[in-house]
């Protein structure tokens, strides 16, 4: 039987104008590794329920974790958890789930430099990854391929600005449907020889993260198998409408 959890919202922040950032407090949650997700319930007062499962973009605080949610037109539960669920209010979570999908700052692994890719939302649990390195594992090599359709449409904008203008982190996005005025790429979806000018090279030995619509994930896998990169050391997380 799933143990399901009650978890206070104790934060919010619009990402983009269809995503929203939640921070949880969950009493009695046994913390969770950067890359992991947890699974949300809601509960009508007729007593359906509907339950989707959400990647934690931080893990740093235990008890107290993110989720990054996108709105879907057609979804259950992301419309309400994007546009309606306010702070002070409850939900019930279970979870941590997932154990392939993870980086851990310790053992061997922390000393292997770390190519993370994202398509869209996908950004989610690698913002986990980034942050925990940032507190745990400075010294580690990060780099970040993200996929997005517009300027609008970034997550952790600020963030981002903030790693890069410190050297803390290389990041490289990529727009597919408008881009910014003052870029020099025109918009389109990404090719395979800008994912491999782009990445962390095989001959680094970098483990790869990888996470989007299947569509994506698929495509960049097989260019970086076929460029060299071992499957190994491919990482995978497919993401799916909720």
């Amino acid at each position: 039987m799933t143990d399901w959890l009650v978890a206070t919202v104790v934060g919010a922040v619009m990402e983009t104008p269809t995503s929203r950032s939640l921070w949880l407090r969950i009493p009695g949650f046994p913390g969770a590794a950067a890359g992991q997700h947890i699974d949300i319930r809601l509960t009508a007062p007729d007593g359906y329920s509907a339950s989707r499962s959400y990647s934690l973009s931080d893990v740093r605080e235990g008890e107290i974790v993110e989720v990054s949610v996108e709105e879907l037109a057609d979804g259950e539960v992301s419309p309400f958890l994007v546009r309606d669920l306010e702070i002070g209010e409850q939900v019930e979570v279970t979870g941590p789930i997932g154990g392939h999908f993870v980086w851990s700052p310790e053992g061997a692994e922390r000393r292997r430099p770390v190519q993370l890719i994202a398509g869209g939302s996908g950004i989610a649990p690698l913002m986990a990854m980034i942050r925990l390195r940032e507190v745990s594992a400075p010294d580690t090599r990060f780099r970040l391929l993200y996929s997005v359709r517009t300027p609008a449409d970034v997550y952790y904008r600020d963030e981002f600005a903030a790693l890069r203008g410190r050297g803390r982190l290389s990041v490289d996005i990529f727009y597919t449907r408008v881009a910014p005025v003052d870029s020099q790429r025109p918009p389109g979806r990404i090719t395979r020889d800008e994912v491999l000018a782009t990445v962390l090279p095989p001959e680094q030995r970098p483990v790869v993260y990888l996470c989007g619509a299947d569509e994506f994930v698929g495509t960049v896998a097989d260019w970086l198998v076929a460029a060299g990169h071992p499957t190994t050391a491919i990482r995978i997380e497919r993401y799916l409408a909720a």
